[in-house]
């Protein structure tokens, strides 16, 4: 059975696409073409599917139709590997109940990237391979975009302090979700730069995405 799920694409201007699932935040991925990127996002439905757990009951059983129903011009950060635009629907009117699912996706995405961490050997994670970062480091540069995607909705932003960072990671984890749960209901972000949602959104693709690279290292380690 074939069931639609509404996706946005962002289209760079040169050779970078990224397709993003309305409803799902987290579930964005990139092409060189709309084509490739809408191929991408149906091929990680089972890793999105994992890491989300039981939030994407709802997500369609069988082979998804991905409906494209909004298509915005990208830019520069776009081009550079981030989903960087706010669509049509990031500004609509939350229901009830939308905001603590938001915040649930945080939870669910946070909790993917701390397994995934513990997964790798302790004395693995300061060692730096061919691409990418450390493990260790991978985490400090989600954290540090995260307190640039929680200031859009709140501040002052909670400080990480190396020294002591599960205690401040969670501090920082726990203002972006407060200020999730804020977020108005039955009122468009009309106004906002980066609208609640896509905050969550641009926060949740990018946790996922280094899940996943980190998924594919242990892959090729173990392969």
């Amino acid at each position: 059975m074939r069931v639609g799920v509404g996706v946005g694409i962002e289209q760079g201007p040169k050779r970078r696409v990224f397709a993003q699932a309305v409803d799902w935040p987290g579930w964005c991925r990139a092409g060189r073409d709309a084509d490739k990127a809408l191929t991408a996002l149906a091929a990680y439905l089972p890793r999105y599917r994992a890491a989300v757990g039981g939030l994407a009951a709802d997500l369609p059983a069988g082979e998804p139709t991905l409906e494209v129903i909004e298509t915005v011009a990208g830019d520069v950060t776009t081009e550079f590997g981030a989903p960087g635009k706010v669509m049509t629907f990031d500004r609509r009117p939350l229901q009830s109940g939308e905001p603590e699912r938001l915040a649930a996706f945080l939870d669910a995405c946070w909790a993917a990237f701390d397994a995934a961490q513990a997964a790798i050997p302790a004395e693995a994670r300061a060692v730096k391979p061919e691409v990418g970062r450390a493990p260790e480091r991978m985490r400090m540069h989600i954290d540090d975009a995260q307190r640039a995607y929680v200031s859009w909705l709140a501040k002052p932003v909670p400080r990480l302090d190396e020294a002591r960072l599960d205690e401040t990671e969670s501090a920082l984890r726990g203002f972006f979700r407060a200020a999730v749960l804020s977020l108005p209901v039955g009122v468009a972000f009309a106004d906002e730069r980066h609208p609640g949602p896509y905050a969550v959104r641009r926060e949740c693709w990018h946790v996922l995405d280094h899940v996943w690279e980190l998924g594919d290292r242990a892959a090729s380690a173990s392969g």
